[in-house]
């Protein structure tokens, strides 16, 4: 006869175990062979009229394809959001980076960090690269995950590990608790500051060989 606090205890292992299975993502191909992040992300007019509709708890947005969005990145920081309707339409911002920024020998030069939606980064001195090239080759992205199963494998993501993100930048509007709302994109890389981030809705994500939808 198994001890009540015994069997207590193998039903909180199985509970467990139950909603750590329910949180993996479920790979929807497998693709081989390395991730090259050395190039631009590449960016590809969109049909605007291809309108997607976004609901969630006392909110109801449209957003608008601006371009068709692909970017082999490497991950320099992630941070998630939950509050406010933002946080729930894009619960992750990802600093990614690309071209020279990926190559281990400028990780102990430059220093990535977020907060509040914004993205900094910071360099000594004796970096080969200026900020004039970082800025160039490194965006802060809102995150808007197409599934569940996207935005599980989001939170997987580790930093400095590179990824495929595929997808398009979108502007949003809507109304959320009977307020008109509004989220931009923007559409270049060169960009700084206020409004320079991309608001990204992802379709289809590459980490490691899995492909996730």
């Amino acid at each position: 006869m198994i001890n009540k606090s015994i069997a207590h205890l193998l039903c909180l292992c199985i509970l467990i175990l139950v909603a750590g299975s329910c949180s993996k993502p479920e790979p929807a191909a497998v693709e081989h062979g390395e991730i090259d992040t050395s190039g631009d992300p590449i960016q590809t007019p969109a049909d605007p009229d291809d309108i997607i509709t976004l609901e969630i708890e006392n909110g109801v947005f449209e957003l608008t394809p601006m371009a068709r969005y692909k970017a082999s990145v490497m991950v320099m920081s992630k941070k998630s959001y939950s509050y406010g309707w933002a946080g729930k339409v894009a619960p992750i911002d990802l600093a990614l980076a690309w071209g020279r920024l990926t190559e281990p020998q400028y990780d102990e030069h430059i220093d990535y960090r977020q907060s509040d939606r914004w993205y900094y980064f910071e360099y000594d001195s004796e970096s080969p690269l200026d900020g004039r090239y970082i800025s160039n080759h490194s965006a802060n992205n809102h995150i808007i995950p197409a599934t569940e199963n996207i935005h599980k494998a989001l939170r997987s993501v580790k930093k400095k590990q590179k990824i495929v993100l595929e997808g398009f930048l979108v502007y949003l509007k809507g109304t959320y608790e009977g307020e008109k709302v509004f989220w931009n994109s923007s559409l270049k890389r060169e960009d700084h500051g206020a409004n320079a981030c991309e608001l990204f809705f992802v379709e289809k994500v590459r980490v490691g060989n899995n492909v996730y939808q």
